[in-house]
């Protein structure tokens, strides 16, 4: 038996589309490949020269997959030439200090603000905005002769503050948002059952806000561990450097530069905030979106 000419002319089309559904599948699949290797190549090669001694480097080209000669002399320079450890601790005091601080301040700020009619809101809200579109190193000089007035140049109370109010302003703006977009009859449920509107908004949305916080603190911890621009002129007492400090002071103490031992500091370095983003992946991925909630 024959079958219809529309049961045909939609076969056609059924074909049609799988085929186009499976040619766009192996394209993306193909970019993502691409985009993959171009975005791991360049770790791969720090890695790579970190585990190379100067002699073999300079005969490793980009075709070799693997180094002619591994050696961790690079990494025993840094770990035990070098004061890495007390980079690490200072760097460590900063970023903890600066972000328990900063995210405390947060939390009570982007509550506040999302739910109690704060006057002259608007006006802080277009403040807060703005200084948000500035990159933070424009900062620097203002805060320095700030600072400076203040006595508090080379001190570690002084870079935490600093740090604690670039972390405060964006963290307060991602709270508020994320606040906002929560609905109210939770907290009006706890209100009827006895608690206070103050209980009821920390006891109840800071849970909820769960997933911007943990963001929030990713986000306020790794700006002062990367930073070099405002620990650069805020610090110079050698005992009281952080990470970023001595990355720059490995590249400039010697006459010629030792990639070796540059990019075996850069791994070492890098290798706390790889953890950080393996183990919160989850909520790195969420606090992306959430970034972008208006």
């Amino acid at each position: 038996m024959r079958r219809p000419r529309y049961a045909e002319a939609y076969m056609r089309k059924n074909t049609y589309y799988k085929r186009i559904s499976l040619i766009k599948k192996i394209l993306s699949h193909i970019i993502l490949i691409i985009v993959g290797i171009y975005s791991i190549f360049p770790i791969y090669y720090v890695v790579l020269t970190s585990l190379s001694s100067v002699n073999s480097i300079a005969e490793t080209s980009l075709s070799d997959l693997l180094p002619k000669f591994f050696s961790l002399s690079n990494y025993y320079l840094i770990l035990f030439k070098y004061p890495f450890f007390t980079w690490l601790g200072n760097t460590l005091i900063f970023c903890t200090a600066s972000t328990a601080i900063g995210i405390a301040f947060a939390i009570i700020a982007g509550i506040g603000m999302a739910r109690f009619n704060i006057p002259g809101k608007k006006a802080i809200l277009y403040m807060m905005l703005i200084l948000t579109m500035f990159p933070f190193v424009v900062m620097v000089i203002p805060l320095y002769f700030m600072f400076a007035t203040l006595h508090l140049i080379d001190t570690y109370q002084g870079l935490i503050l600093a740090y604690t109010g670039g972390a405060l302003i964006y963290s307060s703006w991602l709270i508020m948002n994320y606040v906002n977009s929560l609905p109210k009859d939770y907290e009006e449920a706890a209100q009827l059952d006895g608690l206070t509107q103050s209980q009821a908004l920390f006891r109840i949305l800071v849970p909820m806000s769960r997933p911007v916080i943990i963001f929030a603190v990713l986000v306020a911890f790794m700006g002062p561990y990367t930073d070099y621009a405002l620990a650069g002129q805020f610090i110079t007492t050698p005992s009281m450097y952080t990470l970023a400090i001595g990355l720059y002071y490995t590249s400039t103490g010697t006459v010629v530069m030792n990639y070796n031992v540059y990019a075996a500091f850069s791994v070492l370095m890098g290798l706390p905030l790889f953890i950080l983003f393996f183990v919160f992946q989850k909520y790195l991925v969420s606090g992306f979106s959430l970034a972008t909630y208006k």
